[in-house]
């Protein structure tokens, strides 16, 4: 089983070349499309302290 099964959905085949050249764009190689894509969801807000450290949280993630 492809470790990007979910993620080649969005990158792989002709009818998604373009999706491809935005990620090149972004500074991808090749090699990247063969690897899982995970996002990261943060509900970071000022407005509650209960959330205001969310966003130290997300950047450790995504580190």
């Amino acid at each position: 089983m492809s470790i990007n099964r979910r993620s080649k959905n969005i990158t792989e085949g002709v009818a998604r070349a373009p999706n491809r050249s935005m990620y090149y764009a972004m500074g991808y190689a090749e090699g990247d499309f063969k690897k899982p894509m995970i996002g990261v969801a943060n509900g970071h807000s000022t407005i509650t302290p209960c959330n205001a450290g969310l966003q130290k949280l997300a950047d450790a993630a995504v580190a």
